[in-house]
């Protein structure tokens, strides 16, 4: 990946613009983050309301985008705050909100990212976190200790997946701590985490480890056949987009069951090659590439099973079977896992793959439903790129219900625009 870093953009910025200036960066390749994905930050030193000389935390704010962010997007914490938990073996989630509304220096301020002890607890001044695809393709495999030992090394450092929150950044803080050698660590499942004395120096970080993992990925695809070959015949783009077209109103009303929905399609050659290959049947309905997928694309596409390319009356009957399949199948896992608090959402699919058609997405209005085709273009990028070293593999359904259903991953989408 290529360093998009200009020196006569940065000279002028003080610390917290240079921040803002990364992320723009890093949001801008959405191959690292998508739509409110990764959070990064900077520690400085600041006056308070007292005109004291205080440390402070300036953290992505929970819900911002890192392609559009501004300096208001990054609410301050006290260091000192911050510093006090350390001597803490846990804390629950609320109680964690809580703590960190009162460290804020600008009263008032957006909410702190819900991974601000994360980077609060890393001695680094600047350190940033990315839901890297080609990092996320080495560790949702089945061979992933083997395949990090040989790309990285030592230098970089795994840990197991943890939902986000108190728990995980101890972990990420006393493994660090631990092996100061290392250069960036990799959460599992999850994403990147890396870190530096400047902000230019994080970013350097995480583009040097996100270019070996794809010089690793390249190699182990080289002559590979994906996704197991095609396995429904794909007709042509004008013949597929009448197909579409003439089934969408029904799907639209099949989807809005619950409430109005926006329906897009996507024939694009990467979509419709996996949605028609032999393995697409199993591999999506192992798991989402990364957690916070699953608030917009819930934990699993609806598969229609096809064994050609249907059009008309018979490719909706198809498509409502398999609706009403998924519909069964999401409240049993609603039910299995569900938590004390958590309140079903409609029980229908956000993606629906047909086989020698392409992918329809459903969201309240356009964005929303472009968010979710975006998303899951990259979750096919990652099933791709991970099975070139081994079988994909995906968060727990438990781990995934967890976070679909977590109410701090949920407040990002009070954020989103009316």
């Amino acid at each position: 990946m290529r360093s998009r870093w200009n020196d006569a953009d940065g000279a002028p910025l003080d610390a917290l613009d240079l921040l803002v200036y990364a992320s723009r960066l890093i949001g801008a390749e959405t191959s690292l983050v998508v739509w409110g994905g990764g959070n990064t930050s900077i520690k400085t030193v600041e006056r308070d309301h007292r005109g004291r000389e205080v440390d402070v935390l300036r953290v992505k704010g929970s819900g911002s985008d890192l392609k559009s962010v501004q300096r208001k997007d990054f609410p301050g914490v006290r260091m000192d705050d911050i510093r006090a938990l350390l001597p803490r073996e846990d804390m629950g989630d609320q109680e964690m909100v809580g703590y960190l509304a009162h460290g804020l220096i600008d009263v008032g301020g957006a909410r702190p990212s819900i991974e601000t002890l994360l980077h609060g607890f890393l001695s680094a001044r600047a350190v940033i976190h990315t839901h890297a695809d080609a990092i996320v393709s080495l560790t949702n495999h089945d061979r992933l200790r083997e395949v990090f030992e040989s790309v990285y090394g030592k230098d970089v450092l795994t840990l197991r997946y943890l939902r986000p929150g108190f728990r995980i950044s101890r972990e990420v803080a006393d493994a660090i701590a631990a092996h100061p050698e290392a250069k960036a660590l990799v959460l599992e499942r999850h994403g990147t985490i890396t870190w530096g004395a400047t902000v230019r120096d994080a970013y350097e970080a995480t583009l040097e480890l996100i270019s070996r993992a794809e010089e690793a990925i390249g190699e182990a695809s080289r002559g590979r056949r994906v996704f197991g070959g095609p396995r429904v015949a794909v007709p042509p783009p004008e013949a597929r987009r009448a197909a579409a077209l003439a089934v969408a109103p029904r799907l639209r009303g099949i989807l809005g069951r619950a409430r109005r929905v926006v329906v897009a399609f996507d024939d694009s050659p990467a979509v419709t090659a996996f949605v028609s290959s032999a393995d697409a049947p199993r591999l999506s309905q192992i798991g989402p590439a990364t957690p916070d997928h699953t608030i917009y694309t819930k934990r699993l596409p609806c598969f229609v099973g096809l064994d050609g390319p249907r059009t008309g009356a018979a490719l909706a009957t198809a498509i409502e079977r398999a609706v009403d399949e998924f519909v069964a199948e999401y409240t049993g896992y609603f039910d299995e896992n569900r938590f004390e608090g958590a309140a079903l959402t409609d029980p229908l699919p956000r993606v629906v793959l047909v086989p020698g058609l392409g992918m329809f997405t459903a969201g309240k209005d356009r964005r929303t439903a472009g968010i979710v085709n975006d998303i899951y273009r990259h979750t096919i990028d990652v099933i791709g790129n991970a099975s070139a070293f081994g079988g994909y593999v995906s968060l727990s359904a438990k781990d995934a219900f967890d976070v679909e259903y977590w109410p701090l991953e949920l407040y990002k989408l009070t954020l989103a625009p009316p």
